[in-house]
């Protein structure tokens, strides 16, 4: 981690291990500054392997002794592991080490959590427990011993037996190091029971502290309904007698898929009505089948090296989409999936940081969790779903599953089962997962004599390392409506797969209007020359729900890049369009509220870069601001009467049609605060029953630059939930003008309670910066010092959070030459941090290549 001189590893190097591990035990002998860890691990030659040296990786740990069949022997050891002179047969290594949990604030192997043991080897944590083969492709089946006074011992697999202070469980599962995990501390849990399609009995519980025992119901039944649908679904059933969930308050990441023991950063896993939104239950109830879902993809078969690892993320993030649109709105999650996709997928490939979706090369994997990895390769996955179908989709899954359970693959492999399955040749199209960048669909048409042609042409613009781009297979959904808004041709998938490709419609009586790309088809830049009087047909009439918002969005975007580029007035007809759709009860609350979503100031920076026209943070925020003033004068009225109609009486209930109803009126309030000076946002606060009104009225009175006796009322009222004061502290930055963004950071990073070693709480500051565009590209670089000083100070801590959020200096090419020398100064001093880490130097060094 503090190696001066990193290494790039490629794919094309990769050979398989010279072992083969059978059985691995370890016994923990607990303790908060000198835990012993033994391991009696049997190893035999791996036959489709050259042995080469005998290296186990291990790192931040005191080896105490090593036999190999019982005679001591004495390593070689160095910073990132030993090597030893071994048997030319199978033989069993023996290792007494010590580790400092207390001292490990990177938060990866074991390291404790407010007096908790827990773990994180994801991706190569386990190399900071003991010496071992830290890699996905060796697979082996685990019996750990854990002795504690902590009541709760926890780790894979099966329990086996338990006495005053010890516990053994049993993982008869192979399993990679990654996929290891042990927890310890003074927990209590909710219990369930699920049986399984063949009649197992299955026992549940999710472990939290005492306080937080009343944040669980949730989620257990969110585990319940994740566990039923991936049988239903996909013919999947949980393979052990139990399943434990424990919730973690300093984690780096959501939640990891340990077999048949879960940990989750407690933000995605606890929950109640009075301090979680209703965007949080959705987002949990996600996160919990995404980490179960993994059970089959990802432990069952998982990645033969790191470089595979959206082979695993991909599908499993497919699979939770999946899910979420079968529990609540499928035409609303598309729409969250898509901008999710649009603000940081996007924004990765159009910049330094761009990589396949399975990358050829890299120096920290920890650095390559990223949303092309997850939510393009989410894409990837759908793209191939969709021209085959449900049924023949399904049979490759079933043929994956029969083939590949129990080992490491590929992505050759993931695709030669599809090929075999449906009888496609992918060889094209697997050009999704190995070049970077995010395809233009350019599109123009023509109709003669009855005959409607549509002409496309693809380009990727050169990424780094990746200078040409060849043609990709291109799903293009598309339906035609008639003069009248009636649909002609429902929805088509047509498939391009060269550089130009044309497509033609015949014996239509007068010229369509296109909706092309239904349903986000392919994660694909679509331009084509509209006028705005066809994206509001399109927005009326449009059947397919995602184009009808998407042709608002389109309508919103142009009134802004005007407004912004020529100083233009707020757009008539994008007014108009807007309140007819406001008022339109045929469709979805939760719809409608993402109507009124504007977009967002980084997006229109892009937009405006694209477009040839350097943005200015300032500017763009001021003229954001003017449209949504104007927004809430045009559409008063009708903003009013939703807010009056949609409110949700009785007891909360997170499902999705209380939830979208919420998310309307929220919407609108933010708007109508604007309009009569907050007098229903405190009205709406006072009142509130639960964190999604109060919150919402909060941010709403937060954004004209009052709220002050409301944040005082909610920090009382909060202070000891952590959780909830995260989001205190978020609000209060993402809420700020421009002009106070870095005075209010300053402020809130010298209150007690701002605990940098939190990553909850650290994210909560420097993500709500980064986020508060206006604020963090202040023309002063304020918030470019800022960052770059909390980010050095961070580094020695917690080098895998620091990596994370120097990605916040990722888009810095748009902006002008006095912000890029203010970014390149920035990045300068972090680069300069005496022992930075490799993984803040990787990052770093990637965004100042693009300076």
């Amino acid at each position: 981690m503090k190696d001066a001189s990193p290494q790039t590893i490629y794919l094309k190097d990769y050979t398989p291990f010279g072992w083969i591990v059978d059985r691995v035990q370890l016994t923990f002998r607990l303790s908060p500054t000198a835990t012993r860890v033994l391991s009696r691990i049997e190893y035999r030659p791996n036959p489709a392997a050259t042995p080469g040296a005998f290296f186990l990786h291990g790192t931040d740990m005191t080896l105490i002794s090593a036999r190999i069949d019982g005679t001591l022997v004495t390593p070689s050891l160095t910073d990132e592991g030993l090597t030893c002179d071994v048997p030319d047969g199978p033989f069993i290594w023996e290792a007494e080490v010590e580790i400092d949990p207390a001292a490990n604030t990177a938060l990866e192997g074991l390291y404790l959590s407010n007096g908790m043991f827990c773990t994180q080897c994801e991706a190569e944590g386990f190399r900071k427990i003991t010496y071992y083969p830290d890699r996905p492709d060796v697979m082996a089946p685990f019996a750990v011993r854990i002795e504690s006074d902590l009541p709760v011992l926890l780790s894979n697999g099966n329990p086996v037996a338990q006495g005053p202070g010890w516990a053994e469980w049993d993982d008869p599962w192979p399993k990679p190091a990654y996929l290891f995990a042990l927890v310890a501390g003074d927990l209590v849990a909710l219990k369930d029971r699920f049986t399984t399609l063949s009649g197992r009995e299955v026992e549940l519980a999710i472990w939290t502290r005492a306080d937080e025992a009343h944040k669980t119901a949730f989620g257990m039944e969110a585990l319940k309904k994740s566990m039923r649908w991936d049988e239903e679904v996909y013919g999947r059933e949980y393979d052990l007698d139990v399943f434990n969930i424990v919730a973690v308050s300093d984690f780096n990441m959501g939640a990891m898929e340990n077999k048949g023991l879960n940990i989750f950063n407690s933000s995605c896993v606890l929950a109640s009505p009075d301090t979680s939104t209703d965007a949080i239950f959705e987002r949990i109830e996600g996160i919990i089948a995404h980490e179960y879902f993994h059970n089959w993809t990802g432990n069952r078969i998982t990645c033969r090296d790191w470089f595979q690892l959206c082979l695993k993320e991909g599908l499993t993030v497919f699979r939770d989409q999946q899910f979420t649109s079968d529990m609540r709105s499928e035409p609303v999650k598309r729409i969250d999936d898509v901008l999710v996709l649009r603000a940081h997928q996007f924004k990765e490939d159009n910049g330094p940081l761009a990589h396949p979706v399975r990358p050829d090369h890299f120096v920290e994997i920890n650095n390559f969790y990223t949303a092309t990895v997850y939510e393009k390769g989410a894409e990837v996955i759908r793209m191939l779903k969709l021209p085959v179908g449900d049924a023949a989709y399904d049979k490759a899954l079933a043929l994956y599953f029969d083939r590949h359970d129990g080992d490491a693959a590929t992505i050759e492999d993931w695709l030669q089962v599809f090929e075999d399955a449906t009888g496609r040749d992918l060889t094209q199209f697997k050009r999704w997962y190995e070049q970077a960048g995010t395809p233009r669909l350019t599109v123009t048409d023509d109709f003669k004599d009855g005959t409607y042609t549509l002409n496309f042409k693809q380009e990727t613009q050169p990424t780094p390392g990746q200078p040409v781009k060849d043609p990709r297979v291109i799903p293009i959904a598309v339906g035609l409506l008639n003069p009248n808004g009636d649909e002609v041709v429902p929805t088509t998938l047509l498939e391009m797969s060269g550089a130009e490709q044309s497509f033609r419609f015949e014996g239509l009586a007068a010229r369509p209007v296109p909706s092309i790309l239904r349903g986000f088809s392919a994660p694909v830049i679509l331009q084509r020359d509209t006028t705005n009087a066809e994206r509001a047909f399109l927005l009326a009439h449009d059947t397919d729900p995602f184009n009808k918002w998407e042709a608002g969005r389109s309508l919103a975007l142009d009134a802004l890049t005007r407004m912004i580029r020529d100083d233009a007035a707020p757009d008539a007809g994008l007014l108009d369009a807007l309140d007819r759709a406001l008022a339109d009860e045929t469709l979805d609350p939760a719809f409608r509220a993402f109507l009124l979503a504007l977009p967002s100031e980084d997006e229109l920076a892009q937009s405006l870069f694209d477009a040839g026209t350097t943005p200015d943070p300032a500017l763009i925020h001021d003229r954001r601001e003017a449209l949504r003033n104007a927004v809430a004068t045009h559409c008063g009225g009708t903003l009013a009467a939703l807010y009056d109609r949609h409110q949700v009486h009785g007891p909360y209930s997170p499902d999705a049609e209380p939830a979208g109803k919420r998310a309307l009126t929220n919407a609108a309030l933010s708007l109508l605060t604007l309009t009569d000076g907050g007098a229903r946002a405190r009205a709406q606060f006072a009142r509130a029953d639960n964190m999604t009104l109060s919150q919402a009225a909060l941010g709403a009175l937060l954004s004209i630059g009052s709220g002050q006796d409301e944040l005082a009322a909610f920090e009382a009222k909060w202070t000891a939930d952590k959780l909830v004061m995260d989001r205190w502290f978020g609000m209060q930055v993402a809420h700020a003008a421009p002009d106070r963004v870095a005075e209010t950071v300053a402020a809130l990073t010298t209150r007690p309670d701002f605990d940098m070693k939190n990553p909850n709480r650290f994210r909560a500051v420097f993500g709500a910066l980064s986020g508060n565009a206006a604020g963090f590209h202040h023309a002063s670089g304020s918030g470019y010092d800022l960052m770059a000083d909390w980010l050095i100070r961070l580094d020695d801590i917690n080098p895998q959070t620091t990596a994370r959020m120097t990605t916040a200096f990722q888009s810095a090419k748009r902006y002008d030459a006095d912000r890029k020398a203010k970014i390149r100064a920035a990045l300068g001093r972090i680069m300069a941090k005496d022992r930075l880490s490799r993984d803040t130097r990787e990052m770093a060094e990637r965004i100042l290549g693009d300076l």
